[in-house]
């Protein structure tokens, strides 16, 4: 922790019961935090990924169901929790629990902070306070607390960009493992070009799916990997069969080794068209010295400077998106330009470490406002 700091108690808690950027957000904010010197613990859904990994983690988890805002029982079993644990703050991260968790905050006295992990609008209907409740709103982006505070209304001052730091050492530029080649099925130096995201519908698969046709038919000898899954599984599927995409297109599914994926890439590509705050997996991408092409959409132009750490193009649209990994497969030189400024970028302005400390910030400044020192 900071010089001069004192160990916080703060309790994460995540309604969700998926896995995907946040969840893994919320779980190396609070490891990285545990290792910094601070008590920290999580409560959520008993079902959730985050759960087992959490507890895998050797991370305190506290099971708690919240059917929704208005759970009476679980409003009073978070604040019996906080009470109970001594904890000095509440970090919310979803809807559910940020309603819950705010309200707990102000029956049990501790300060609370809210996560916002999406760029899609916030309801500005009078009744919608959840982001009042809070001391301190984190966002995973500019673009998403400028929405908050010039939109939503909230005082500038409460709102704090802060992107998803990435483990440099972990992510990392490195040689590819030539068996994993055979594992994927790719002929070892083979042009690869791939996308890391969750399966949902705002990543548009389609549109990577309609550039990968486009570039096989000028470069048959390149491949495609589609690394994730989620609810979009089935449908993605479905693009592959009706644009006659196999086997030049694979779909990894979920992998935990990603950054043993990333060196095989000689691309890396997100098309997603809305909802983006700054997204871990270019972050990822960038920090492995990859060159990226990526829509302009949410936050993405924050950490994808077109020209300097990788190529935007317009969102929705194949085409533009075809044009830029042709030109990054056709030029060896800026693929390497971008990917060692995009490396550099995120050792500057977007470790793991950076997080971390702007974190412990965050907590100072919530606890002040809060009337705690």
């Amino acid at each position: 922790m900071k010089s001069g700091m004192k160990a916080l108690s703060v309790l994460h808690t995540e309604w969700s019961n998926g896995w995907g950027g946040q969840e893994i957000r919320i779980l190396a904010e609070c490891r990285g935090l545990a290792q910094r010197g601070h008590k920290v613990e999580l409560a959520g859904c008993p079902q959730g990924k985050l759960r087992q990994r959490a507890e895998a983690a050797g991370l305190v988890f506290h099971p708690l169901a919240m059917a929704g805002p208005w759970d009476l029982p679980a409003l009073f079993r978070l604040r019996g929790l906080l009470k109970r644990g001594g904890f000095q703050i509440i970090h919310t991260h979803s809807s559910v629990d940020s309603w819950l968790g705010g309200m707990a905050a102000r029956l049990s006295g501790a300060a609370c902070v809210r996560t916002r992990h999406l760029s899609a609008p916030v309801s500005r209907n009078p009744l919608n306070v959840v982001y009042r409740l809070p001391q301190m709103v984190v966002t995973t982006g500019s673009g998403i607390r400028r929405h908050l505070v010039e939109d939503y209304g909230l005082p500038a001052q409460r709102v704090v960009s802060l992107p998803t730091g990435v483990d440099t050492e972990f992510f990392k530029p490195s040689p590819p493992e030539t068996e994993l080649y055979g594992e994927l099925g790719i002929a070892p130096g083979a042009p690869v070009v791939a996308m890391v995201a969750v399966l949902r519908s705002w990543k548009r698969h389609d549109i990577f799916c309609a550039m990968a046709k486009e570039v096989l038919a000028r470069r048959p000898e390149t491949r495609f990997l589609i690394v994730g899954h989620g609810p979009g599984w089935e449908r993605v599927n479905r693009y592959l069969d009706e644009m006659n995409l196999r086997p030049a297109v694979i779909m990894t599914g979920h992998r935990e080794d990603v950054q043993r994926i990333l060196p095989l890439c000689t691309v890396c590509v997100l098309t997603s068209d809305r909802n983006e705050g700054v997204p871990q997996a270019v972050l990822q991408e960038l920090a492995c010295g990859r060159a990226v092409a990526a829509s302009q959409a949410g936050d993405i132009p924050e950490v994808v400077r077109h020209g300097q750490t990788g190529l935007l193009v317009p969102p929705g649209q194949a085409e533009p998106l075809t044009q830029a990994v042709l030109a990054l497969l056709d030029d060896a030189d800026l693929r390497t330009r971008l990917g060692r400024e995009g490396r550099s970028m995120v050792e500057a302005e977007y470790s793991l470490g950076h997080m971390l400390e702007a974190t412990e910030e965050v907590y100072a400044r919530a606890r002040a406002a809060k009337g705690g020192g």
